[in-house]
């Protein structure tokens, strides 16, 4: 079998929290035994509602975060037993652009100085020479030479957004996940940082998890896509087999509120009943019966679905796969 550049095995990551200043301390799931591979060249889309768990994963992908159960495997060798050496070079390898281009530069540093700061630390030097090395990267981003000594408040959102992805190509990464890199922008910029992330990621070979609630970004972006509820896994496959054939009633809903401009592609509005459970509390059997208008509950309130292979390639954790898609 082919190896993998990430491989993800049964996550679990849990939070101690504390509701009030006399209330018991309670453990709040936030990956609940997630499992996946991210193929060299790859985009995988993580989507699902706020809560959904999806930064968390992210976090403990990057090594930010150490799991409580389960395996993170880069390039053949589990994060558990990388030397020093090799944690060095796993964060070069590994990058992220963040959500909010507001926060995620440091307001006291010029930007030059901001993109330069990965090659300083991991000394990724070219014999170009520092400073050619930095304008290269704003140019390639889209960014003049001559902001190069200018403040982040100086700039909008998007192109605050360039810097950080200019940031994150300053290493030369193999994987660059991705927090809702435009959900912060003016949708008349989205489409800018979508393109040039589509662009970066053929001209240098990268993979990308792109991190997203708006699934139509996703469907730009990703060649398979993953689909998180509560922690967890719900559904899983290709670009077009989430799109035209999904399997989870929660794909469907997500889907559903999709705008399309065609006519014959708009779908039903379908609204869901409450709000997503608390991960403090979260239902008994399928984490999604409750507000799933298909479910048994004799069978969806007692036992857990797994995620299983429904069709080559496509998984989805639902007892009563009923291809809603077709």
């Amino acid at each position: 079998m082919k190896q993998s550049l990430l491989e993800a095995k049964n996550i679990h990551k849990s939070f101690s929290v504390k509701p009030g200043p006399f209330a018991r301390t309670l453990s709040l799931k936030a990956v609940n035994g997630v499992s996946f591979r991210l193929e060299e060249g790859e985009t995988l889309g993580l989507a699902g509602e706020s809560g959904s768990g999806k930064s968390t994963l992210g976090k403990l992908l990057l090594k930010l975060l150490t799991p409580d159960e389960g395996e993170i495997i880069f390039r053949g060798k589990s994060q558990d037993s990388f030397t020093a050496r090799e944690l060095l070079s796993f964060r070069k390898e590994t990058q992220m652009i963040f959500q909010d281009p507001y926060s995620s530069l440091n307001p006291r540093m010029r930007i030059g100085d901001i993109i330069g700061e990965p090659i300083k630390i991991h000394k990724s030097f070219v014999s170009a020479g520092y400073h050619e090395q930095i304008v290269a990267l704003m140019k390639r981003v889209g960014l003049n030479e001559e902001y190069f000594s200018r403040y982040p408040h100086e700039f909008s959102g998007g192109q605050r957004q360039r810097i950080g992805i200019a940031r994150a190509l300053a290493v030369s990464p193999r994987l660059i996940i991705a927090d809702e890199p435009v959900s912060a922008l003016d949708v008349s910029i989205q489409a800018q940082i979508i393109n040039l992330l589509q662009e970066l990621k053929v001209e240098f070979n990268l993979s990308f998890i792109i991190i997203a609630h708006d699934l139509s970004v996703l469907h730009h972006m990703s060649d398979r896509i993953a689909i998180m509820y509560l922690g967890a896994i719900v559904e899983m496959g290709t670009t077009e087999q989430v799109f035209s054939h999904y399997l989870h009633p929660y794909t469907e809903a997500l889907l559903s509120a999709v705008p399309h401009l065609e006519k014959q592609d708009r779908r039903k509005k379908i609204v869901l009943k409450g709000d997503i459970p608390s991960p403090l509390d979260p239902p008994s059997g399928c984490p999604f019966h409750p507000r799933c208008p298909y479910a048994r509950l004799e069978v969806c309130a007692v036992t857990p679905p797994p995620l299983e292979e429904k069709r080559s390639g496509h998984l989805a954790a639902c007892h009563f796969c009923l291809n809603l898609g077709d």
